[in-house]
């Protein structure tokens, strides 16, 4: 993707993408004060998630040979809290992400940070700051809105945007509900879906011809993972239905009467086994 800068009214840049806009302003201002240069004009202070966005945020800004440099959205209260980031609470800090020695905390409220842009070694790294201290705000703009994502959540990448869809849809902006087999009419019924379609969340129930039944449950529906909730039902005959039935009862009878059977015998051979043992100690006791 090619990246193109506009320029804005006199002191402000800003990189067009589809994700994350940058812009930064020539007027220096404490970090108070370019946070609300930025709420005000743009989205807030610029968040950085990653090394990837950290050199890539770098090489936007014009280089200074020195003091001041441009403060960014990371920050902290007390000496022994830990850092932490502005809006969407990013929890990066890299390996590269400080100057050599820093945070040093040299004048015990360095609780702000900047960010060097130079030609030295320390070019991309970070340094604590007085709060007070005056630097140049670079901010950004989100191009995440409540529509970039029909059915899912939008998250702001460096060129892009990216959408977490929600389940049951699918499509670079979650646009599309995922879709479920296509079900054939039968030839003795036919299907009516709900909304006239069988994508996620839609109900078909399978509505028999005359002289004919569903076998199972009539009503499935489309889920999430593009599946039938249950094996698509059929229309069959009133016959093969009864048959069916009946089928079904004699085999039921059948093992009615087996288990019955099988129970009688038991405890006839229970019976016998009793009998057997009275007849073995009645006959122990006349010839003790």
């Amino acid at each position: 993707m090619q990246w193109t800068l506009i320029v804005l009214l006199g002191s402000s840049l800003a990189e067009t993408t589809l994700g994350w806009m940058y812009h930064y302003s020539n007027e220096s201002m404490t970090w108070a004060n370019a946070r609300q240069y930025c709420k005000t004009n743009y989205t807030d202070m610029v968040v950085i998630q990653s090394q990837e966005e950290n050199n890539h945020l770098v090489s936007l800004l014009p280089n200074r040979t020195g003091s001041p440099y441009y403060w960014i959205g990371i920050t902290k209260n007390h000496m022994n809290e830990t850092w932490t980031w502005l809006g969407n609470n990013s929890t990066w800090i890299g390996n590269e992400s400080w100057a050599e020695n820093e945070p040093n905390n040299n004048h015990s409220t360095e609780f702000c940070v900047e960010i060097y842009v130079n030609i030295w070694k320390n070019r991309g790294r970070w340094n604590d700051e007085k709060c007070s201290n005056k630097k140049y705000p670079v901010c950004y703009k989100a191009q995440c809105n409540e529509t970039a994502c029909g059915r899912g959540t939008c998250r702001e990448t460096i060129n892009n945007i990216t959408c977490l869809c929600e389940p049951g849809f699918k499509g670079d902006r979650c646009q599309t509900a995922v879709e479920c087999p296509y079900l054939p009419q039968s030839d003795n019924g036919d299907f009516r879906c709900s909304e006239g379609n069988q994508t996620f969340n839609s109900t078909c129930q399978l509505k028999c011809h005359l002289g004919f039944l569903p076998t199972g449950s009539s009503t499935i529906t489309c889920e999430a993972n593009g599946v039938w909730s249950g094996p698509r039902p059929i229309c069959t005959s009133y016959k093969h239905a009864l048959l069916a039935v009946v089928g079904c009862g004699a085999l039921s009878a059948v093992g009615c009467l087996c288990c019955c059977w099988m129970k009688r015998r038991k405890r006839k051979k229970l019976a016998q086994v009793r009998q057997t043992e009275e007849a073995t100690c009645s006959s122990n006791e006349v010839h003790g």
